[in-house]
């Protein structure tokens, strides 16, 4: 039996690079909180990139799809779009950025927060592998730079906002097929519910669609950070026993970007060296679904990443949801 893979994968970054300064500035909240690089000093983070604001999340997703079909010649015949982002409650977004493509073949969404790329190449791959789709293209645009409160009511509120100061924007497109590429190996994903409140955007859905205070980032980092350690490390435990890969096998781990301390906390708590992590976040912030596939980019370019290298994918998400992929470069 054939396994799908990854046979290409292109990434876009805004032009305008936003520094921690730019942002404590725009707080507007008592500016000596934000003095000594505070930002930094928590997230570990240096720069993060924003959109202008004519930008659309189409235009990054197909911004970042441009780099890839124009040099690959497979006939694309499934877009996905998968993102926490979007330029609209309905249509999909997966049919705007059809239009600006050009592509005539069928479109949907995956939304799964910062796991919606990860959740994309999962069902991408099972359509593959069932024969309904040979190409498929799964295109990203994160504009998170629209999601962060920069006027928070209180100290308490300005606790929940402070994730957001991390947030940056970027695209990612990636296409899924047969043939020549990284052989997707393994996959499996857990979700617990009962902890969907500890970071949301609540507004565009019915339960704040006209509240305008609701439509900003607002999460509670520490205890989902518990949350992985009490649950997520045992899944990771039970993948490894469950695909026969041994922990001392992985040449490279991506990771979604959650903050500059996230690879060590997850290498200490699985027992993988952090330097086999990928580490990005100072460079980029938070980009959401747009982190691994950034991650995947920038460790082939710079050649941390080589052909035949194992690679652990982990999806972390709002939800909370834990992903694991396998791949074979």
């Amino acid at each position: 039996m054939y396994n799908a893979r990854i046979k290409s994968l292109g990434v876009y970054i805004p032009e305008r690079s936003v520094s921690n300064d730019e942002i404590g500035q725009r707080i507007n909240y008592d500016n000596s909180v934000f003095e000594k690089d505070i930002i930094g000093q928590i997230f570990g983070i240096k720069t993060r990139f924003f959109a202008d604001q004519q930008t659309q999340v189409s235009d990054l997703a197909c911004l970042a799809a441009e780099k890839i079909l124009g040099k690959h010649d497979a006939n694309i015949d499934l877009l996905i779009f998968a993102a926490a982002s979007s330029d609209m409650l309905e249509p999909a977004t997966g049919n705007i950025i059809q239009s600006k493509l050009g592509l005539k073949c069928p479109v949907m969404d995956v939304k799964n927060a910062c796991n919606s790329v990860v959740s994309a190449i999962q069902v991408a791959t099972a359509f593959v592998m069932a024969g309904l789709y040979e190409n498929i293209l799964i295109t990203c645009g994160e504009k998170l730079s629209e999601v962060i409160n920069f006027n928070p009511r209180d100290h308490d509120h300005l606790m929940r906002c402070f994730a957001g100061y991390s947030l940056g924007d970027a695209g990612a497109a990636l296409i899924i097929g047969k043939g020549e590429g990284s052989e997707i190996l393994y996959q499996r994903f857990r979700s617990w519910g009962e902890h969907w409140d500890l970071c949301t955007v609540e507004g565009g859905g019915s339960r704040a669609l006209r509240d305008p205070e609701k439509y900003y980032f607002e999460g509670k980092t520490w205890e989902m950070r518990n949350v992985f350690a009490e649950k997520g490390v045992p899944f990771i435990n039970e993948c490894f026993l469950e695909s026969g890969w041994k922990k001392e096998e992985i040449d490279c781990v991506i990771t979604h970007q959650v903050s500059g301390t996230t690879p060590a906390f997850i290498a200490s708590n699985i027992g993988i060296p952090i330097e086999k992590f990928v580490n990005l976040f100072w460079k980029y912030g938070n980009t959401a679904a747009a982190s691994i596939p950034l991650a995947i980019h920038d460790a082939v370019e710079s050649g941390t990443l080589r052909k035949g290298n194992k690679i652990m994918i982990l999806g972390l998400a709002a939800g909370i949801s834990v992903s694991v992929q396998f791949i074979i470069w």
